[in-house]
């Protein structure tokens, strides 16, 4: 296909005198909670002629058609304060079987104008990132960049449609233009909301059939996740270019047939994860005669990286600092186990509570402010912390069991969301998860070597979400899945696609995490095996029918107190021989733990 550049003289004079007295004021703003197209701000036609730089391209449609796909792809740049002339040529020559021409422009970072005139009227141009327009014969469109400083870096694409294929955007109630084969993109605080405005059969499809709200098309979404806090052109280019048609969205991009009763007209609902870009198409199939098209492609990276970097990542610098300090203290705690088990109590019973005061106020429909609800969050997590503290220290054993459910639940919580995402996506996935984790608290507390008493839970637990914080990962995604879900009713939020692929960083943590816990956990076995083997001047122990030290050191070496050890001991006794003197004295304590700690302190005492 031939592509022609060709400059064209303007008015310097001119230009100077309007870039000098502030054509700012035309210039449309980046929309900061949307990536959807916008209406910018008219100009007269004397004022245009005189004021942009002019440039036309000529797009010759080839012999040999690519029908329903990219006929013609070029990445170019749009001068500062210019309009560019899109010329098609060829097409009703070459494009006999061509139902019409999609001529779609996908701009990095700032906005573009795409125009069916050569200056900005009302009804007759798309403004955005992603825009493009309709042509069913040789024609004109034009690229305007009202950005008076900047140069626009833009995708360039010719699509060609057979005539049964649906005109996507044909029934369009949303967008200035008649036909605006755009969606629509609004970021909201947890979500991405992407609406499609509906298609229209084709034109050689005669009335009443071709109508809008009569047509039976079939639509298909389709998104693509980037690599993380990667915002740079040329991945922003090729993510576009893998869905801008229906064999590349097929190939390269993951369906989402999620749907909701809630959800009005041709929307999905998607994950808000920032800092990490996505990509969404949607395709618009008849059929009954057998045809189909794709619309624009829509991008976001859920953030503002070109104005406020530091928002783009997940966590911030002090975060970060803190989960390191985090990391540091829970893998001490898996080695030596110092925290006691009333502060273990009281931080489960924080989490519960705050997850319990979420679920209240929405089962109640608690209308309260953002400090409001913050307050009540703090309150609720406070109380329910208390409560797991006092339910300690009365009754230990009902502790352990309440808390390994907590951390079983963790455990489950984050499987599912590794693998499939979006917890609520089942009515009854939260309680069969919730009986799950049951199990598995139970379990681990009838296992002796995994006793919540000890640390290696409860270390291991903190360890995996604070390694998290120092990557900026995304492995605490099924907590803040959990919480969105519940404040948004549970049912409702079934519909919102959550994509839990890895990345770099979440690799990263997970396999960081793996390692400093299998250290964690060697050096805990070589502490509390050196504690036990540490007695007393004289201190021989002589095991109970036959060398059994290895096997219960082996069980114990995860037990940091007494209770712990008592539980792991199962009650067999140890016969002790201390040798003081002349004198031999053999005991057989009921606890070995407490023999030998009345040991060393008389051997301190000593």
């Amino acid at each position: 296909m031939k592509f022609k550049f060709v400059h064209r003289k303007f008015f310097c004079l001119v230009l100077i005198f309007h870039l000098g007295f502030g054509r700012a004021n035309d210039i449309p703003k980046i929309d900061e909670d949307t990536n959807s197209t916008l209406p910018a701000a008219s100009t007269t036609p004397d004022d245009d002629l005189y004021s942009y730089r002019y440039d036309v391209l000529e797009l010759i449609v080839p012999k040999h058609i690519k029908m329903n796909d990219i006929n013609d792809y070029h990445e170019i740049v749009l001068p500062a304060y210019s309009n560019t002339a899109i010329q098609l040529r060829q097409m009703d020559h070459h494009g006999r079987d061509v139902g019409f021409a999609l001529i779609q422009i996908n701009a990095y970072e700032y906005n573009i104008t795409l125009s069916y005139n050569a200056t900005i009227i009302d009804g007759s141009h798309l403004t955005g990132r992603n825009v493009g327009l309709v042509l069913y014969g040789d024609g004109t469109l034009y690229a305007i960049n009202t950005n008076v400083h900047e140069d626009v870096m833009v995708s360039l694409v010719l699509m060609l449609y057979n005539k049964t294929a649906p005109l996507p955007g044909g029934c369009n109630l949303e967008f200035p233009v008649e036909i605006s084969p755009v969606m629509n993109l609004t970021l909201r605080d947890s979500t991405i909301e992407v609406d499609t405005p509906p298609a229209s059969l084709a034109k050689k499809i005669p009335p009443p059939e071709n109508q809008c709200g009569k047509s039976n098309l079939r639509y298909e979404s389709y998104y693509l996740s980037m690599p993380s806090y990667d915002f740079s052109q040329r991945t922003y280019f090729t993510y576009i270019r893998k869905l801008i048609s229906y064999a590349n969205a097929k190939a390269s991009g993951q369906i989402n047939n999620l749907t909701s009763p809630l959800l009005t007209g041709i929307k999905r609902v998607y994950d808000r994860q920032v800092g990490r870009g996505m990509v969404f198409v949607t395709v618009a199939i008849d059929p009954v005669n057998h045809g189909f098209s794709a619309y624009v492609p829509v991008h976001t990276y859920a953030c503002q990286p070109f104005l406020n970097i530091v928002g783009c990542y997940e966590f911030n610098i002090p975060t970060r600092v803190l989960g390191f300090i985090i990391t540091v203290v829970m893998a001490a705690e898996i080695v030596v186990g110092f925290c006691p088990s009333v502060v273990k109590a009281f931080i489960c019973g924080g989490i519960v509570g705050a997850f319990g005061t979420i679920k209240a106020a929405t089962s109640w429909n608690v209308v309260v402010t953002e400090k409001e609800f913050i307050a009540m969050l703090v309150a609720g997590a406070i109380v329910c912390a208390v409560l797991f503290t006092v339910l300690a220290v009365i009754c230990p054993i009902a502790m352990i069991i309440v808390c390994n459910v907590v951390i079983g639940f963790l455990l489950c919580s984050v499987f599912y969301f590794g693998f499939f995402g979006n917890m609520f996506t089942h009515p009854y996935l939260v309680t069969a998860l919730l009986i799950s984790s049951t199990l598995v608290g139970f379990l681990l507390s009838s296992i002796k070597m995994f006793l919540f008493a000890n640390g290696f839970l409860f270390g291991a637990a903190g360890l995996f979400y604070g390694v998290n914080a120092v990557f900026s990962a995304r492995l605490h995604y099924s907590l803040r899945n959990l919480a969105h879900g519940i404040m948004n009713g549970g049912s409702g939020y079934g519909a919102v696609l959550s994509d839990s692929t890895l990345d770099v960083n979440e690799l990263m943590a997970g396999a960081s995490f793996g390692i400093i816990l299998t250290i964690c956990v060697y050096l805990r076995l070589r502490c509390q095996l050196a504690e036990n083997q540490r007695v007393p001047p004289g201190l021989i122990r002589l095991p109970c029918g036959g060398d059994r030290r290895g096997s219960r050191t082996s069980e114990a070496f995860l037990a940091d107190d007494s209770f712990a050890y008592e539980n792991v001991s199962g009650g067999q006794t140890t016969i002790t021989r201390w040798t003081e003197g002349d004198d031999d004295v053999f005991e057989s304590p009921e606890s070995n733990s407490r023999f030998w700690a009345r040991l060393r302190s008389r051997h301190r005492l000593q």
